[in-house]
């Protein structure tokens, strides 16, 4: 076989994958990958560029603290021509907010060229007008605006009951009322999809109340974020989410170096819920879709590599 047999081989491959995911391709509605970019002189745009079709949005927190600040400038309108949505993330919102800068932080972001802002309510203690107030401002800017959902501690969050629950009643309010106010898409935060999964997928009650929010959302404006708990993987978890709701669900907080893991998980080509298009492939008739098939007992094998260990 010559090397272009070999490629042709390798795409046909890669295609076939993706017509039995049913993948979606850019500009996306749904099967949206969010990429958060903690290191943009390492990991910045050359390093996703060759996966660009991925990707399609970018938090950018690597804002701050360069030598020459040129450089998120330069990543942001590199970005932006790989026809990627670029946002500074939350953090940097209520940087502002803290700052009583808010009118200077549009400016700035439309000099940089950034398109898209997230407004958040970790710590300003926003009510949910107040943050319907600044979604319907940012819209008025000519942003694009994602709202989020819910807070990453519980102690202080409106939409939670305790640490591994929500209420239900008060995160679709939370969710709608963004919504309303015309924000363009949702963020659930990921600490709160973490909890509500379970870190080794054993949280019934909570995947319960997830699938009941995700059920009263567009699914084409829900992006579920996941959060690296103290160095925990996501990639359970996130097989979880494709397993529940399809290759095409919406993901957020990837970060650059786990892009292709999620494209594997997206695709059942990957060892979390055990190679289930492998399995779905050898035999069609078990389940109409590869994600549909049953997965491992998780309970099993989360031990061997996350859970605590007794001390000694």
């Amino acid at each position: 076989m010559d090397k272009t047999e070999a490629l042709n081989l390798l795409k046909r491959s890669e295609e076939q994958l993706d017509k039995d995911s049913g993948r979606t391709r850019k500009p996306r509605r749904t099967g949206i990958t969010m990429s958060l970019v903690f290191d943009v002189a390492n990991q910045g745009p050359k390093f996703i560029e060759p996966f660009q079709d991925l990707v399609d949005r970018i938090k950018l927190l690597d804002t701050m603290w360069h030598g020459n600040p040129a450089i998120v400038f330069d990543a942001v309108a590199a970005y932006r021509a790989m026809n990627m949505d670029v946002a500074m993330g939350g953090t940097q919102f209520e940087i502002a907010k803290a700052q009583n800068g808010l009118k200077a932080y549009i400016k700035l972001l439309k000099s940089i060229g950034i398109n898209e802002v997230e407004v958040e309510n970790h710590a300003s203690g926003a009510t949910l007008r107040e943050m319907q107030d600044e979604v319907k401002m940012l819209k008025d800017e000519g942003f694009i605006v994602v709202g989020e959902v819910g807070k990453k501690w519980w102690w202080k969050d409106p939409t939670r009951i305790s640490r591994d629950l929500i209420s239900v009643e008060r995160t679709t309010e939370q969710a709608l009322g963004l919504i309303e106010a015309g924000a363009d898409y949702l963020y659930w935060e990921g600490m709160i999809v973490r909890a509500l999964i379970g870190p080794q997928l054993e949280n019934t009650e909570g995947q319960k109340q997830l699938r009941e929010v995700a059920r009263a959302i567009d699914p084409a404006k829900l992006i579920l974020e996941l959060w690296d708990d103290r160095g925990q993987s996501n990639h359970p978890l996130l097989a979880w989410l494709v397993k529940e709701f399809g290759p095409n669900v919406n993901l957020a907080n990837i970060f650059p170096q786990d892009v292709k893991w999620v494209e594997w998980i997206r695709h059942g080509i990957i060892f979390e819920m055990d190679h289930p298009y492998f399995r779905w492939a050898q035999d069609r008739s078990q389940a109409p879709h590869w994600w549909q098939m049953e997965g491992p007992d998780y309970d099993v094998d989360m031990q061997r590599g996350y859970a605590l260990k007794p001390a000694r």
